[in-house]
């Protein structure tokens, strides 16, 4: 018989692998990796791990994180990177819907062309990246499924962004800074708890999850600036430019700001979170 609360993290040995972990305490019912290991995880194979085995008692939902989350990794190596990010995450998805366990699919703001401001869950998914277009396909099967699913759809998350700029301004280097791209960010905490409480809620089919504040990567870097200065004199100099000045394997979408209009818990205002995150980190350091 099912858990009523318990709630397994498929490929959770990331950032927000980790979130979920402190957010769910005692309700995880097991956690699971590929090439990170975590205390008291198990390894698991999305292309070719039975999903079956994993469960002793079969918990109520399984928050699928599997995959390739790197864009250039992805945009160089399309076809290898599907086989798990497409194909070996359907495979497990399919898996738990036949167990009566609810698949739970950890999405991206990457499905959008980056052409429009505060997307919707109602508007059109247009990916230009190759990570983006996985994460569509897994979409596009998840509402075929006969069963109850459950779809997020996320941002970027802040702490990677602003702990590599901590490190950039205590060096004499130059910042490229794009000032025409934008998103709505949001704390992996946040998130989190956002997703968890969508379950608890008996949310189904397809949501944003995402912070209220729009904002440019230059706006965002700013507050970074402001609260290093109350620690430090930055290093580091700020060269203003475009997205489109930046190498990259593959063009970025210029806006992927979302919002919901399905009723997902609304999360912190980015540039809240990220002086938060980044009065721990300064008085640490």
């Amino acid at each position: 018989m099912s858990s009523s609360r318990s709630i397994a993290l498929l490929g959770a040995s990331g950032l927000l692998g980790d979130a979920l972990g402190r957010a769910l305490g005692g309700r995880v019912a097991v956690r699971t990796y590929l090439n990170n290991p975590r205390e008291g995880g198990r390894r698991f194979d999305a292309r070719s791990s039975p999903v079956a085995d994993l469960f002793a008692d079969r918990p109520f939902a399984a928050i699928v994180l599997l995959g390739e989350t790197r864009i250039d990794v992805c945009a160089r190596d399309p076809a290898g990177t599907a086989a798990t990010n497409v194909d070996g995450v359907i495979r497990v998805i399919r898996e738990l819907s036949a167990l009566g366990v609810l698949p739970v699919f950890t999405s991206s703001d990457a499905v959008f062309d980056g052409t429009r401001a505060w997307s919707t869950e109602e508007d059109p998914a247009r990916p230009i990246l190759t990570y983006g277009k996985h994460k569509l396909e897994v979409e596009r099967v998840m509402a075929s499924l006969e069963s109850p699913w459950l779809a997020v759809r996320l941002p970027k998350l802040l702490e990677p962004v602003l702990d590599g700029w901590i490190g950039d301004l205590a060096q004499n280097k130059v910042i490229d800074c794009a000032i025409d791209q934008f998103f709505t960010p949001a704390a992996a905490a946040d998130a989190a708890r956002a997703i968890v409480a969508l379950i608890d809620q008996g949310a189904r089919g397809l949501y944003h999850v995402a912070g209220t504040e729009r904002l440019s990567r230059r706006e965002l870097l700013q507050v970074v600036v402001e609260e290093y200065r109350k620690v430090s004199a930055p290093k580091a100099s700020i060269r203003e430019c475009s997205l489109r000045d930046i190498r990259l394997a593959e063009p970025r979408p210029l806006d992927t700001s979302m919002r919901s209009v399905r009723g997902a818990p609304p999360l912190q205002a980015a540039s809240v979170a990220a002086r938060e995150h980044l009065r721990r980190r300064l008085t640490r350091a």
